[in-house]
């Protein structure tokens, strides 16, 4: 088995989570860190065994025989970092968002393509629950689709940095948090056909982590409508104002409704006209006919996101939520900021090939027969 050699541009605490995952995989090394101040890459390299640490991406990336690299910097660096990998013929694992502005997503999925190269961008969707319930999105078991809501609410991020700088970060919860539920309805639905916003800063004065008052000029508060070609509408949300955090995706068919962490439960199927086999009958939202599917497991290459990336640089397969699926869901977020600018809807250009069939065109015709 070829060894994989990595490197680290980026030394908060976002990073752990891949050093974890990395070694826990057989022929996977981090080779190198890399962050604005040494001494920040250095900690980070000694505390998982790494033994190098720069201060200069371009120089990690020239001196030491990477394959890939993984970019956790704060986001209005992700594209420099990223596309000066690309051009150096190496793979990417890319934290969200893609990028700060749309340009620069388009460029870098450009780049990738052009040089062959794997480019995966997160959010990563493919968790058990997630991949139990695509084999339910069927029009048997839900009916024809009708719409969907997706949502992630926070309290809003505890920490007094960049978050809340809109010169540094170049946005807030849109580019940081509505990015998980656009990119849940997108993987479910596949891609959408125009997007409608408000988008403001709904709390400018803030408490956040130890009682700290700060100002903050970052967009706190979205209301999305995404529209698919045949009519249905999605409403996604994201609030950092709310007393609890809510992370949660319904799916609503004619018949049926599928429902990602709503009500304590990783996966509920609301079916009124059948049992769902093999899933226990559970009380959700009063409703009657609700069933938790035992989850599936993913398959290993899936099992998070160091191994579904590496399990892309051996095979030479692109991620199954590709670099194009992510420029879609990119669009609407960006198109999401255009629409609150303009107070009009922003068509969609872009369009992706979806890693599942479940939701095909014929789910979504409500308009022949009588349903």
């Amino acid at each position: 088995m070829k060894p994989i050699r990595l490197g680290m541009v980026g030394s908060g605490h976002v990073s752990n989570r891949y050093f974890e995952q990395a070694g826990k995989l057989e022929g996977v090394q981090f080779v190198a860190t890399c962050a604005k101040h040494i001494e920040n890459a250095e900690s980070k390299a000694k505390l998982y065994g790494v033994p190098r640490w720069y201060d200069d991406y371009g120089k990690m990336m020239d001196n030491e025989q990477l394959d890939a690299v993984i970019v956790t910097t704060p986001h209005s660096i992700h594209a420099e970092v990223v596309l000066a990998a690309l051009k150096r013929g190496l793979h990417v694992l890319n934290e969200k968002p893609m990028a700060t502005s749309y340009d620069d997503c388009k460029s870098m999925v450009e780049a990738a393509e052009r040089n062959n190269l794997i480019f995966m961008n997160l959010p990563y969707n493919l968790h058990p629950a997630f991949v139990t319930a695509l084999q339910y999105l069927n029009e048997e078991t839900i009916g024809k689709i009708t719409g969907a809501d997706v949502q992630l609410n926070i309290p809003g991020p505890p920490r007094d940095n960049w978050y809340y700088n809109k010169a540094v970060s170049h946005g807030g919860a849109i580019l940081d948090c509505i990015v998980y539920p656009v990119s849940r309805l997108i993987s479910l639905l596949g891609p959408a056909s125009s997007v409608m916003a408000e988008v403001n800063t709904l709390i400018p004065n803030r408490i956040v982590g130890g009682g700290k008052q700060i100002r903050s000029d970052v967009d706190d508060n979205a209301t999305v409508i995404v529209q698919f070609a045949q009519g249905q509408h999605a409403v996604v949300r994201t609030l950092w104002g709310t007393s609890f955090s809510q992370n949660n995706t319904l799916i609503y068919g004619r018949k049926g409704t599928i429902a990602l962490g709503d009500g304590g439960f990783p996966l509920v199927i609301h079916s009124p006209h059948q049992p769902i086999e093999d899933a226990e009958q559970v009380a959700w939202r009063g409703l009657q006919g609700c069933y938790a599917p035992k989850l599936q497991p993913s398959e290993l290459s899936e099992k998070d996101m160091m191994s579904h990336f590496v399990h892309c640089l051996r095979t030479g397969r692109q991620p199954k939520q590709s670099a194009r699926q992510q420029l879609h869901v990119h669009e609407i977020m960006f198109g999401a900021y255009r629409s609150a600018e303009t107070g009009q809807r922003h068509m969609l250009t872009t369009t992706f090939d979806n890693f599942h069939s479940n939701a095909g065109a014929d789910m979504f015709d409500t308009k022949s027969g009588y349903i």
